[in-house]
């Protein structure tokens, strides 16, 4: 993957201005997070596997459940 392009393109799509100076360190973001998302899509699921539940937050003071 191109990730120089990568940048500019969604740089230019949400407006974005990268400093020349923070270019370096996003360039190693995005190839952290794309081998991440390597990772994450090469697992296997099976029509066992389900999604988690809602994530409901609550307060320190509310007593649990």
């Amino acid at each position: 993957m191109d990730f120089d392009a990568f940048i500019d393109q969604q740089a230019a799509m949400l407006g974005l201005v990268i400093a020349p100076e923070h270019r370096p360190g996003v360039k190693r973001f995005v190839e952290l997070a794309a081998t991440m998302a390597e990772q994450v899509m090469g697992l296997p699921l099976t029509a066992a596997d389900e999604a988690g539940t809602v994530f409901a937050p609550v307060s320190p003071q509310d007593p649990l459940p």
